[in-house]
């Protein structure tokens, strides 16, 4: 059996099979059938996780599908329809299934910019993007 390729967290390596995982997900094309727009994702740096620098994902999403995901600038990130903005260490709590995405804005540790109810519409979607996360093999930049 083939060893399961294991990616630098927010690589592009990383983003691509982030992008493969969502487009095999029969889940989030039902979930999302009707969502148009995109996602910025903007990790906040923790220099002592070895985060030194703000990153973002900017997903492009379409009726289901992720026509693109791809590690981009913060303020790149910031220009997507909708933003979640969160330190390092809460996204990777969200990326391991110990915080959901969704509660976790509305407890105010993820910061969203956009329609709130279109995003609660789409829990189902949010929470499968966050099941594709967990089914990439990542190593973490605090991970020693």
């Amino acid at each position: 059996m083939a060893e399961a390729v294991v990616y630098e967290a927010y690589s592009p390596e990383w983003a691509q099979a982030f992008k493969d995982e969502i487009n095999k997900s029969s889940v989030y094309k039902q979930a999302a059938a009707g969502w148009e727009g995109s996602v910025g994702l903007v990790v906040l740096a923790e220099p002592d996780k070895n985060v030194p620098e703000d990153l973002g994902i900017f997903l492009d999403l379409w009726h289901g599908e992720a026509r693109d995901v791809k590690i981009v600038s913060r303020p790149d990130a910031e220009k997507a329809d909708y933003v979640i903005t969160g330190s390092y260490s809460r996204w990777k709590k969200v990326a391991t299934k110990q915080l959901d995405a969704t509660k976790g804005i509305m407890l105010g540790q993820l910061k969203l910019r956009g329609n709130f109810p279109t995003i609660v519409r789409y829990t189902k979607a949010s929470q499968e993007l966050t099941e594709c996360t967990t089914r990439v093999a990542v190593r973490w930049p605090d991970d020693n």
